[in-house]
């Protein structure tokens, strides 16, 4: 009854909401608790003051579709630190996490570098770089990623005597 009410109100005294706007201009509340995991949005807030003061993301990344999906991976770290949940928990959580398409993933890379979210950051980079592993070759990983050829055959011929290793089929 009462007590669980007075609890709760006591934690939201200790931990307000902090307002945070997206690129694309839309507000998400969320705990500042679960905001300050951000570096960045944590020195922004420390900076003015002012818990009530609407917080932009000005990068181009932070748009409310990455931002529920960053708040989403801050609430559950959030949560797993708070139980101490053990790490094949964590693992299978972030495991999941990363299964997402190429835009989005490079999308939270993006976003996570921006608001300084070291752990998200690695998580994900970690996902490319493991894709990456699974490719044999340069145009493996072209084709993978869906990446253009820029280069003329002739600067391509330069880049192959300049590195032949890259393009060693024996090379581990």
């Amino acid at each position: 009854g009462n007590a669980k009410a007075l609890e709760l109100e006591t934690m939201a005294e200790n931990d307000p909401e902090i307002t945070l706007e997206t690129y694309d201009k839309h507000q998400i509340k969320i705990p500042k608790s679960i905001a300050t995991r951000s570096a960045i949005i944590n020195m922004m807030i420390e900076d003015t003051g002012d818990v009530n003061e609407v917080v932009p993301l000005a990068d181009k990344s932070c748009t409310l579709n990455i931002m529920n999906r960053v708040i989403e991976y801050l609430k559950k770290h959030a949560e797993f630190d708070s139980t101490g949940a053990d790490d094949e928990v964590i693992n299978e959580f972030d495991k999941e996490f990363q299964e997402q398409s190429d835009e989005i993933i490079f999308q939270t890379i993006l976003a996570a570098n921006f608001l300084d979210i070291k752990n998200l950051l690695e998580l994900m980079c970690k996902k490319v770089a493991d894709e990456i592993k699974k490719c044999k070759t340069p145009d493996d990983i072209r084709d993978r990623f869906n990446i253009r050829k820029d280069y003329t055959p002739e600067e391509v011929e330069e880049v192959k005597r300049a590195h032949p290793w890259i393009y060693d089929k024996n090379a581990k």
